[in-house]
């Protein structure tokens, strides 16, 4: 996505580079047009800000600035009297400390540390109260990320950019995304960054590991005891469920994997089995399935790359080469087509605009005429072009694609991609276009596809996949009542029997 470079021949704003209204500006002046630029200290790039990338090097989901290094003298200077070194931490870069402050300490407390200045609205907006949808969240919550409901309890809140935190990596307070629109990059799901653990409230779990070892010894084995267990919402946070494990295994010196795998059989066993792995390690043990085995398992390899955040897919791959050793890509490359590969590739270089990214008409429209071109404006179809627009667009940034392409020509994007495409590209792109017109929706078709077709294993793991997310998997049960007139839970109990029919409802929520 292509965005305005920042004052590209215009007089920097206020804190970069500029002294406050009526204050002299550093000793020395600042330099001019021309004049050569003050070394950095080593390993910075002239014009760099401490913790960025080199100048020509955008963050993630953000073009770099035509024309590359901005004009001469609109380089910072380091401020008086410490040449070359950077501003205090959270600061943007050229920004004075605060009056009275020692250089390189933070703003005292009446300015929260490492909160970026007030940025105005964009044109034609009105600023959202505190605690509406696009409201800035109280410093040390996470931004609410799209369609996210308030967290529930069992979830507890996390503060964003908790030390020690691995997969948001978001850009330096201050760095605009969009013109002058800061873009916060959307915080990871519970259970994929391990810096949360650090927050995660712990949970006595005396009683319950005595009932799974109970459950699980002599002759026979009590799977009503196991499920109880496993679907309580004490152990709803993925924190929570992997204290469990380690606090069984611990008491007994005995594995709660190996245990569950010898006592249980069949759907019951791949349900509990998903669930104890927790979010993160599940995915990474469907991707290590589906790309071991004769021929692909497309669907379960799509269920878990596509439609994901970057922080997301970062913390994937990472765990994914810890446990196998490899890059996830060259697996992929070893099992997919040219075409799909390149797709994928897309997708895990995770540049997709974040959540927050703004909708912005003129890039839409653009976008709107790309893909009539790749599509129906040529003779076959260029699957590269689709895919990079599908790639690089948030939920409702696609969703404003599909509005923008049926009013401009007559026709809809869906059927457009079932015309010109086929097999996995096709099913693929259905994906990101449904899921960003209405995730929810999504969700209850894929539910249904799998719970009508008996595809057991792809419906235990989309359940278990949304019953870490309680508000989406809310949202899908309710979506699915209104597009096919029956409940969700009411299907499971006609087209489910014995283990596997309890431990889903039991997931789901419902009464078993």
């Amino acid at each position: 996505m292509s965005s305005q470079p920042p004052y590209y021949g215009q007089q920097p704003p206020q804190g970069y580079g500029a002294p406050p209204p009526g204050a002299a500006p550093p000793a020395g002046g600042y330099p001019q047009q021309g004049a050569p630029y003050q070394y950095p200290p080593p390993g910075q790039a002239p014009g760099q800000a401490p913790g960025q990338p080199p100048y020509q090097q955008p963050y993630y989901g953000q073009s770099a600035p035509p024309g590359g290094a901005p004009p001469a003298g609109q380089y910072q200077p380091p401020p008086s009297g410490q040449p070359g070194q950077p501003p205090f931490p959270g600061a943007p870069y050229g920004q004075q400390p605060p009056q009275g402050a020692p250089y390189g300490q933070p703003p005292a407390q009446n300015a929260p540390f490492g909160q970026p200045p007030q940025q105005s609205t964009p044109y034609g907006q009105q600023p959202p109260p505190q605690g509406q949808y696009g409201a800035q969240p109280p410093y040390g919550q996470p931004p609410a990320g799209y369609g996210q409901q308030p967290p529930q309890p069992g979830y507890p809140q996390q503060p964003y950019a908790a030390p020690g935190q691995q997969w948001q990596q978001p850009p330096p307070q201050g760095v605009p995304g969009y013109g002058n629109y800061p873009v916060q990059p959307t915080p990871a799901s519970q259970g994929y960054d391990p810096a949360q653990k650090a927050w995660a409230q712990p949970v006595n779990t005396s009683s319950d590991v005595e009932s799974l070892r109970k459950a699980m010894k002599g002759m026979g084995c009590d799977e009503k005891a196991l499920i109880r267990v496993f679907s309580s919402p004490q152990y709803s946070n993925p924190w929570a469920m992997a204290q469990l494990v380690q606090d069984y295994n611990s008491r007994f010196i005995r594995s709660l994997e190996d245990d569950i795998k010898s006592e249980t059989r069949s759907g019951l066993e791949t349900a509990l089995l998903a669930v104890m792995r927790g979010p993160l390690g599940n995915d990474v043990y469907v991707l290590d399935k589906s790309l071991n085995r004769m021929g692909t398992d497309e669907e379960a390899l799509m269920d878990v790359l596509l439609n994901r955040s970057n922080a997301d897919l970062r913390a994937i791959m990472t765990e994914y080469r810890r446990v196998k050793g490899k890059d996830l890509l060259v697996d992929i490359k070893e099992d997919v087509d040219d075409t799909l590969f390149r797709l994928y590739s897309m997708i895990l270089a995770a540049t997709r605009a974040e959540d927050a990214a703004p909708v912005l008409p003129h890039e839409i429209d653009q976008k709107v005429t790309e893909l009539q071109r790749a599509t129906e404006g040529m003779i076959g179809s260029n699957a590269i072009s689709v895919a990079q627009i599908f790639a690089s667009s948030n939920a409702s940034q696609i969703n404003a694609i599909a509005e923008a392409y049926q009013r401009k020509y007559h026709r809809g994007l869906q059927d457009v991609i079932e015309k010109e495409f086929r097999g996995d590209m096709e099913d693929a792109l259905l994906r990101m276009l449904t899921a960003g017109q209405n995730r929810a929706r999504s969700d209850a078709f894929r539910l249904r596809e799998a719970l009508t077709k008996r595809k057991d294993r792809l419906l235990i793991n989309r359940v278990v996949a949304l019953y870490w997310d309680r508000p989406r998997l809310e949202a899908a049960k309710e979506a699915y009542k209104k597009r096919f007139g029956v409940a969700l839970g009411k299907e499971v109990k006609d087209l489910l029997k014995g283990d596997l029919e309890d431990v889903l409802l039991a997931l789901l929520g419902e009464k078993w």
